[in-house]
């Protein structure tokens, strides 16, 4: 009885980890990203985040957001914030702050757009 229950764990621990793996993992494609502001627009970027990359050498970081909060402030005053959840985010590697593998926060130049 121990062993079927130990089988029982073991398949459903399995279970948890690779589905969600093998579902998020898609390709990436090579599309410009673009931009609606100028050098001046800053955008502020914190969440956690998972399966980070990078591509184009390093220029630009590609993660699947949990949880992401986003804020971007253009000269003219225009304002643009929200919250995305469990999607695949792109932004550049160039980013004042903390991009890590679990978590980022910081602010880069640019319109980040969802």
């Amino acid at each position: 009885m121990k062993n079927k229950l130990a089988g029982i764990l073991i398949c459903v621990m399995m279970l948890v980890t690779i589905l969600p793996i093998t579902a998020l993992a898609t390709t990436i494609s090579s599309e410009p990203q673009t931009t609606a502001g100028g050098l001046l627009d800053r955008t502020t970027v914190r969440g956690f985040v998972l399966f980070k990359r990078t591509s184009d050498g390093g220029k630009t970081a590609h993660f699947f957001a949990i949880r992401l909060h986003y804020s971007t402030i253009s000269v003219s005053g225009e304002r643009s914030s929200g919250i995305i959840r469990m999607e695949p985010i792109e932004i550049p590697s160039a980013i004042n702050g903390y991009l890590g593998h679990l978590y980022v926060f910081g602010s880069f130049r640019g319109w980040f757009n969802p």
